[in-house]
């Protein structure tokens, strides 16, 4: 009986040397291991052993880690998907998993572990021999992030030709998620199931030499600029392949296109009824027998000369600010009218500039027509609207009155009138009609007359504005004109404004801030039953009064330098701020948008 107990004694003895003999050995090595009991639906219930490297990379000790609860432990996110691989283990037996444990301090651990299930006393353990791969993730996300700020398409390779990641621009252009496709071989993803014939990987991996090359993936039905490059260690050893691909499928189109474009470019222009030239960085480089005979040279001493050599010296600094904006902005169809002098004779050009690429060059294509004939029927009538212009205006002894007039075209939509009713009371009237050219000029001389058959039978704005509207809802047909109409009282120092579509003006009392006053209104002619508004100001000395139509807005878009501007100065300075204003904008961007009209005017 002795002897027995004798022999359990030794026998738990050694069992207590191997135990701790194999504890030792655990804490000397430096991957984390740890085993954990998993209950029946294998799912990790607490720490049964674990070696000081887990603590310490944990940040608890031993007796802490021995309490700690493992929710606290294991990423609760990734849990489901971790049970079941467990559950796997029983065919499987062992596996390699990527996990992440959380330290005491709540950051996150990433660990690459082999993972093995086995039994003891009917209960099912797990077993974790983990190497942490924090920093190599931190290097991978870094990496990642500097990749995916890569438009090219970018593919990193294992040395076996599977695939280790891509960037973003790599799986949008496969249309595929990062679980597609890593760890598949670099041909898997276009459904092949060898090596593509021209694949370079094979050579980068013996001669550890970047490749470039062009290639065509016919399941993609793309032109690829392709770039291997090998990534070595300190000692060269072959690490991973990078892949730079460059979609130039459209370049490719386009060079194709290049090579018959001239050709198409001289079929085009030599079929042309109007004069046609190419200018390429001022040069042109391809023009008709038309722009020949227009400019009375022969093609030879046409072609390869400086466009500005054929413009008068006046049109050159609009020329090159023009010709630089229509290339920057890619602008098409800016059309703008010339004087030419061929044989002491004037000829007047419309060209029509439109931005297009020559030979893959920025280009501009410039359409040229003789509107020598248009141009003198309509300087007639641009003459005959601008000596009806009126220049003189009524009570100068109680107020000064100046105008500002510009035309966006030859011919102005815009016009204004003052009429001078009795010695103390003015009317007047600023229009903008709607078009541009002869038919608005014809509008304006026939509104013209209505304002004058009008203004003969009352000087209330109100009633004159009313009366017109009945009338163009009688004779025109959606033709809107825009009015403003006002009359000054001088015996009581009395404006009275009524707006229908141009609807504000300036108001300024002597040595105080700009007012922008509403007069609410439709255009006339847009309703029978329009309800207009009237404003009534009681004016004195110093005062000053600014009416506008709509090519001058900017004055009223809360500009307040212009409006600061304009409490300092007299109503000719500002008009010569505005005048100066116009022809800038003119020179830098061709022409205006709208034309300008302003009445300013000044109490005595």
């Amino acid at each position: 009986m002795c002897e027995g107990k004798t022999k359990a004694a030794v026998l738990d003895k050694n069992v207590e040397i191997i135990e701790a003999s194999y504890k030792e050995i655990w804490d000397k090595i430096e991957e984390l291991i740890f085993v954990i009991e998993l209950d029946e639906n294998f799912a990790p219930k607490y720490f049964v052993d674990f070696n000081s490297k887990l603590c310490s990379n944990l940040g608890y000790t031993k007796e802490e880690l021995v309490k700690t609860l493992l929710s606290n432990i294991f990423n609760l996110d990734e849990l489901e998907n971790q049970i079941k691989r467990y559950r796997d283990l029983t065919i499987n037996k062992d596996d390699k998993i990527e996990m992440i444990l959380k330290s005491k301090e709540g950051k996150h651990i990433y660990i690459e572990a082999k993972i093995s299930l086995f039994s003891k006393y009917e209960k099912d353990y797990l077993l974790v021999i983990a190497t942490d791969i924090t920093e190599r993730k931190k290097l991978e996300k870094e990496f990642t992030g500097v990749l995916n700020g890569i438009p090219d398409v970018i593919k990193v390779y294992n040395t076996d030709h599977s695939i280790s990641f891509f960037n973003e621009a790599g799986y949008e252009f496969h249309n595929k998620v990062p679980e597609e496709v890593e760890g598949k071989m670099c041909y898997e993803i276009l459904d092949r199931k060898e090596k593509c014939l021209d694949c370079s990987f094979g050579k980068v991996v013996a001669s550890k030499q970047k490749i470039s090359r062009e290639r065509f993936i016919p399941e993609l039905n793309k032109f690829m600029d392709v770039c291997y490059n090998p990534v070595l260690d300190e000692t060269g050893e072959l690490l991973f392949i990078v892949e730079r691909l460059r979609d130039i499928t459209e370049k490719k189109i386009l060079d194709k296109i290049l090579k018959d474009s001239k050709e198409r470019y001289k079929q085009i222009i030599t079929n042309s009824p109007d004069a046609v030239v190419i200018i390429v960085d001022n040069i042109i480089a391809l023009a008709n027998n038309e722009a020949c005979n227009l400019f009375r040279i022969n093609y030879n001493s046409l072609i390869g000369s400086n466009i500005y050599k054929h413009f008068d010296e006046k049109y050159t600094k609009a020329l090159h600010k023009r010709f630089k904006n229509i290339i920057a902005e890619k602008r098409v169809k800016d059309v703008h009218d010339y004087e030419f002098y061929f044989s002491n004779k004037l000829i007047n050009l419309q060209i029509s500039y439109s931005y297009i690429t020559y030979e893959g060059n920025s280009a501009i294509l410039a359409v040229i027509r003789d509107i020598t004939e248009m141009k003198e029927e309509i300087n007639k009538a641009a003459e005959l609207q601008r000596k009806t212009l009126q220049k003189d205006f009524p009570a100068k002894e109680f107020v000064d009155i100046i105008s500002t007039y510009v035309p966006a075209k030859t011919i102005s939509g815009d016009f204004y009138r003052i009429f001078e009713v009795s010695k103390n009371v003015i009317i007047g009237i600023i229009v903008d009609v709607r078009g541009k050219g002869i038919s608005a000029a014809l509008q304006i001389s026939a509104f013209d007359i209505l304002c004058f058959q009008e203004i003969a039978k009352t000087n209330d704005p109100m009633e004159i504005v009313k009366n017109l509207n009945e009338k163009l809802i009688s004779y025109y047909d959606e033709n809107y004109i825009a009015v403003c109409c006002f009359s000054m009282d001088f015996n009581i120092n009395e404006l009275k404004v009524v707006g229908a579509g141009i609807n504000q003006f300036i108001f300024q009392r002597k040595d105080e801030d700009v007012e922008e006053i509403i007069v609410e209104g439709p255009f006339l002619g847009m309703f029978e039953d329009s309800d207009f508004c009237e404003q009534v100001i009681h004016f004195k000395q110093g005062d000053k009064i600014y009416f506008f139509t709509d090519g001058l807005d900017f004055i009223f878009d809360e500009d307040k330098i212009v409006k600061r501007y304009m409490k300092k100065v007299s109503i000719l300075r500002f008009k010569e701020y505005i005048d100066v204003f116009l022809n800038d904008t003119i020179l830098d961007v061709g022409k205006l948008k709208d034309d300008c009209t302003m009445i300013a005017m000044e109490i005595k």
